[in-house]
């Protein structure tokens, strides 16, 4: 487990310095072009996005499963084969896409009502052929393991990015449009990014074949994956239009409506997906290791790995949700200034649970092959979401969110964690471990509602929040290891010590009768 962690405290890592770079990226984009541009762009960038959906989504995934199982059975004819028909497949997309853009341009300009978003997507549209080549050779480096080129090229798309922009705002920012600064920026990131993966390619050995036969299965695996992708990117829409109007409908104002479904999308929610960066990696190092081990049959460790894996979700989303009740409204206060936003992330702290949860039983059946059963769960469970806030946002207000999307989670795990035993033939969720972990943070809750008023008469808010955080993680973290629910054996300490060299008296006394002889 030890190359585990490494994995994912490499790729944690290179995540939160990635998500930095972005925030300040946007920070910079909201100074030089304004809120109206950054709107402009945004807009249009959302629909890149979804155009993007369709080839980065699931052909990347199977691409670095079959790397894995070739690597495994050491088949690599199978997986240059299999990266050429991918290849294949994403341009060709890419380019449809672009083409489908370009055509129908008097119908996608009904979508703007600013006429600068058209032509920002425009300009996006050869960062979709870019995205192609770089998002399917990345899966390739990622089923080889190679999590620091992975995440390398990832934060390299977004520093290219970021000193593009700063450049042209510097030298030539008098004659150019600055958001279209900002969309040639996106485009020459792409672009940089896409040679590097080639160039990491063809350094880790990869080759082109012949990609006869590979085809079909490539589109049968990547279909569901991306379909879900598409689905989850066109709720969040469907869902920011329904929840306002219902709003309106018992009482709110336009204004109230969305300024409370802002609080609760804008500010909270992106709060409790803090620990799925976590999980986020755990989920990439696990992919890979499943697959191979699927490849060859080695279903112990298959049962092993889920497991560890089921029981350092909940732990990692167990660190943040005693913090996230506790301390919720002054939080808010800190971030946001808002303490309606701090309201809402004390009621809704719980959804860290089912979030990690389905992010790594989700992961767990994509890498078993069960995709479309995976969909399956996907739709099903999606239906008691759309329940919640069509029937009870009457009652429940912006809650009905909050309960019909933990609603929506827990189905999903239920029906992710029974395939998943039927499928291995054992029993994934540990209902005892979680009882543990209630217990442990109990006394984190209690801590944290007695010190955090004490020492905010004494401190300012950020002190008095740090201290108090970090006293209630260490109560929490002390009573988890007396529980045994986590061990500190991973760290080998002993490592770190330079070994003295054996002194061999059988090898010793050999070597002198030579001499004498």
């Amino acid at each position: 487990m030890k190359k585990l962690f490494k994995a994912i405290a490499l790729l944690t890592s290179f995540s939160v310095l990635t998500r930095a770079l972005g925030f300040l990226f946007r920070i910079l984009l909201s100074r030089s072009i304004g809120a109206e541009g950054l709107g402009a762009y945004q807009i249009a960038f959302s629909i890149y996005m979804v155009l993007e959906t369709f080839i980065s989504s699931g052909l990347p995934l199977v691409i670095s499963k079959i790397t894995s199982v070739s690597i495994a059975t050491n088949n690599k004819k199978k997986e240059f084969s299999s990266v050429t028909a991918a290849l294949i497949i994403g341009l060709i997309t890419a380019i449809l896409l672009c083409s489908v853009v370009l055509i129908f341009r008097n119908v996608f300009s009904l979508l703007f009502t600013d006429k600068r978003c058209l032509n920002i997507l425009i300009t996006l549209l050869p960062a979709l052929v870019f995205s192609s080549v770089y998002s399917i050779l990345r899966g390739n480096i990622w089923g080889h393991k190679k999590y620091f080129w992975v995440s390398l090229t990832e934060f390299l798309e977004q520093l290219i990015r970021a000193v593009f922009c700063v450049i042209i705002f510097a030298f030539f920012y008098t004659a150019c449009d600055a958001v279209m600064v900002a969309t040639y920026s996106m485009v020459v990131a792409c672009l940089i990014s896409s040679i590097l993966v080639f160039i990491v390619y063809i350094k880790i050995g990869g080759k082109f074949k012949n990609p006869k036969g590979q085809f079909k299965p490539l589109l049968k695996e990547s279909i569901p994956v991306t379909l879900v992708k598409i689905v989850s990117s066109l709720l969040m829409p469907i869902i920011s239009i329904i929840i306002p109007i219902k709003l309106v409908s018992i009482g709110y104002t336009n204004e109230q409506a969305l300024s409370i479904f802002g609080v609760a999308m804008g500010m909270t929610f992106p709060l409790l997906y803090i620990p799925s960066t976590i999980i986020g990696s755990l989920s990439m190092t696990l992919i890979p290791d499943l697959s191979s081990a699927l490849g060859t049959e080695n279903y112990s460790e298959i049962k092993s790995k889920i497991n560890f894996s089921m029981k350092f979700a909940l732990f990692v989303a167990f660190i943040f949700v005693p913090i996230f009740f506790a301390l919720g409204t002054p939080i808010g206060i800190f971030l946001y200034n808002n303490t309606q936003s701090g309201v809402f992330l004390s009621y809704a702290s719980w959804l860290v649970i089912p979030i990690c949860i389905t992010g790594i039983t989700t992961s767990c059946l994509n890498a078993l092959n069960l995709e479309v059963k995976s969909f399956r769960n996907y739709l099903i469970s999606s239906f008691f979401l759309f329940f919640s806030i069509i029937f009870l946002t009457r009652s429940l207000g912006i809650l009905s969110l909050v309960w019909g999307m933990g609603a929506s989670l827990v189905v999903a795990i239920i029906l992710n964690i029974r395939l998943l035993n039927k499928k291995l033939g054992s029993n994934f969720f540990n209902y005892t471990y979680l009882l543990k972990l209630v217990i442990c943070s109990i006394p984190s809750i209690l801590i944290s509602k007695f010190t955090y008023p004490l020492l905010s008469r004494i401190f300012p808010l950020f002190f008095s929040l740090a201290f108090t955080c970090v006293i209630a993680e260490i109560f929490f973290l002390v009573l988890a290891l007396i529980f045994n629910l986590y061990n500190l054996s991973f760290l080998n300490l002993k490592n770190l010590v330079p070994k003295k060299p054996s002194f061999n008296t059988k090898l010793f006394s050999k070597k002198l009768k030579r001499k004498k002889g």
